[in-house]
């Protein structure tokens, strides 16, 4: 069992626009990589009736995460080139951060995933409150490590004093995580995870490690408020994982492992790495996707 590597598509300007962008579709511009950016918004004459919104992983970023990469060359941003035709009546946006495997745990401080929460709970509420639409539903897409990142944001949004901080967990109606390890995990499944992730690090920071033990507080802290959550909204939040069942070229088998809260698990079976957060429009992956949107 393995970590699925966040992005592989090379950082060029060619990745950094959609293809056959529709007109309310908005690229993002390169550099511009981090905060929160509007992809797309719900066609003339409907309004938005939920924001989708997008996080990467490790060595991911806003834009490249989510980018298929075409046998005929073409390149395919599935949030807003797929998904605006299957929600039109949906605002979708992605979240960037500094996703580098050096900096994500630093020596002196393993409080890094409580910063880019707090940064997501912040912009997002600001946006919201900007364009008047504080109260609007709110799924999130997380690959990876982003997974651990939302779930900060929902309870510290949760135990916010502020009021419209804490508007973004109330209106948080659906989570999705995709290939997002968990503290479900037995310790042999975890060790393996933490040993891909050493194969990542190569000769930088390997302290990371140290903290993707299964003892690892921060990491159980995350969890138990998550499971709080989860028992409090058991009835009016939804939540998937999907998974890759094949074998990852260099990693093995990609787990995402049951939150233990009789949580549905869908599967999807990938036959290449990035599949899971860059899947082809084809009848057995992208359909196999449909029920779980029209759930929402």
């Amino acid at each position: 069992m393995a970590i699925p590597n966040a992005i592989d598509v090379a950082e060029d300007e060619n990745y950094l626009q959609p293809v056959a962008a529709p007109e309310r579709t908005q690229p993002i511009a390169q550099g511009s990589n981090l905060g929160v950016h509007i992809l797309y918004d719900a066609k003339d004459g409907l309004d938005a009736v939920v924001d989708i919104v997008f996080v990467h992983g490790l060595t991911g970023n806003a834009y490249n995460t989510w980018v298929y990469r075409q046998k005929n060359g073409g390149n395919v941003h599935w949030p807003s080139d797929f998904l605006k035709d299957d929600i039109p009546d949906a605002r979708i946006l992605t979240f960037g951060y500094d996703a580098d495997v050096v900096n994500w745990w630093e020596p002196a401080s393993n409080n890094r995933i409580g910063n880019h929460a707090e940064n997501l709970l912040g912009s997002l509420t600001r946006l919201r409150e900007r364009t008047d639409t504080e109260e609007r539903k709110i799924i999130f897409v997380m690959h990876s490590l982003g997974g651990l990142v939302v779930q900060n944001v929902l309870d510290l949004s949760r135990s916010n004093p502020a009021r419209h901080l804490r508007n973004l967990e109330a209106a948080t109606t659906g989570l999705a995580f995709l290939g997002t390890p968990h503290f479900g995990s037995d310790k042999a499944e975890w060790g393996a995870f933490g040993t891909a992730m050493l194969g990542l690090v190569k000769s930088t920071n390997t302290s990371i490690v140290q903290v993707l033990r299964p003892d690892s507080e921060m990491l159980s802290v995350i969890q138990k408020k998550f499971h709080e959550i989860l028992l409090m909204r058991f009835e009016d939040l939804q939540v998937t994982c999907f998974h890759e069942e094949l074998d990852v070229k260099g990693l093995g088998t990609v787990c995402s492992i049951h939150l233990q809260c009789g949580m549905l698990l869908k599967i999807i079976v990938a036959d290449r790495q990035e599949a899971i957060c860059k899947p082809a429009r084809t009848p057995q992956l992208w359909h196999s996707c449909q029920p779980y949107g029209e759930s929402l």
